[in-house]
């Protein structure tokens, strides 16, 4: 079936790593709204007002209205850290009568600041203001038991937890 994967977890839990694994894996089309904000002269590690998440996220949802009629797999890679967020995003899959599967990375906000602290030293990637990072983890509203999850935690080996849930 026709499968719209959507990435879920804090920055820095390893999303887009998974994200672009699963797609090498499975063939799917990429949608990051990291991405759409770069191209825009954006960056969320530096807090971006919410006017502009909001034309990021318009931007995100006229690239899967292009791509879902093709009948593609896709991975969209956010946050997806409100659970409006991703009931929007189910709407929008259920109207082109794809199926949403959540991939959720939990990870401790000990790891994550861990994560965050070894990037600082070899700045492998853009860096997140600790605010940013405090706040979202206060309002970050993890999948309920009534979303379709997968769950995936650091622990795990990529190609592994692919092949068990994919293959």
């Amino acid at each position: 079936m026709k499968t719209l994967y959507l990435m879920c977890g804090m920055p820095f839990s390893g999303k887009t790593t998974l994200a672009k694994s699963i797609c090498q894996a499975l063939q799917c089309s990429y949608i990051s709204l990291d991405e759409i904000n770069e191209a825009r002269s954006l960056f969320g590690g530096e807090g971006i007002p919410i006017e502009e998440w909001e034309k990021t996220h318009a931007i995100a949802n006229e690239q899967l209205r292009q791509w879902m009629p093709s009948g593609a797999d896709i991975v969209l890679d956010d946050t997806s850290c409100f659970r409006w967020l991703r009931d929007r995003y189910r709407n929008l899959a259920e109207q082109y009568h794809y199926r949403m599967i959540v991939i959720y990375l939990d990870l401790s906000i000990d790891e994550i600041r861990s994560r965050l602290q070894q990037n600082e030293m070899i700045q492998t990637r853009l860096g997140v203001k600790a605010e940013i990072i405090n706040e979202m983890w206060n309002t970050f509203e993890p999948p309920r038991s009534d979303e379709v999850t997968i769950l995936y935690t650091p622990d795990q080996n990529i190609d592994q937890w692919i092949t068990k849930h994919f293959q």
